[in-house]
């Protein structure tokens, strides 16, 4: 849980720990569900894989993260039978990281979840705001800053 504290005084900051608190509720409702090796950080992985499969080298680009890093929470999901790495189809040479069958019903739980939180917090965030909020950040995320 986030120090309540701990001043925020940038849009980073705030912004930061309100991602930091819904993952947390997140892993907090999965482990009540069944699933109570997930962490936090596994979410740089269900974030960014494909339905098809991913290379490694593209989910530590998508995720920002360094390829060791990835590799070791690909590693850990593999272990817990979330995760399985196939040949790629159209390079023989390289693999695609894939969710099992497990792993595809753990996110369709996630994101069920994660609408129940984020409608959570619109509705704390007051009428203001509403729904628009999450599609304004999301326009705010490609456009200019001038």
């Amino acid at each position: 849980m986030v120090n309540p504290a701990v001043r925020r005084h940038t849009l980073v900051t705030v912004m930061r720990a309100a991602v930091q608190e819904i993952l947390e509720e997140l892993v907090v409702r999965l482990a009540a569900a069944g699933y109570p090796q997930i962490r936090v950080a596994h979410s740089q992985v269900f974030e960014n894989i494909d339905a098809d499969g991913t290379r490694l080298t593209v989910l530590a680009e998508r995720g920002r993260m360094a390829h060791p890093s990835m590799s070791e929470l690909v590693a850990d999901l593999e272990r817990l039978g979330y995760l399985e790495r196939v040949l790629d189809p159209t390079d023989g040479r390289a693999r695609l990281v894939r969710l099992t069958g497990r792993g595809r019903a753990l996110q369709r739980l996630a994101l069920a979840e994660l609408a129940e939180i984020e409608a959570a917090w619109l509705r704390r965030l007051g009428a203001a705001l509403g729904p628009e909020a999450a599609r304004a950040l999301d326009a705010a995320l490609g456009a200019p800053l001038r």
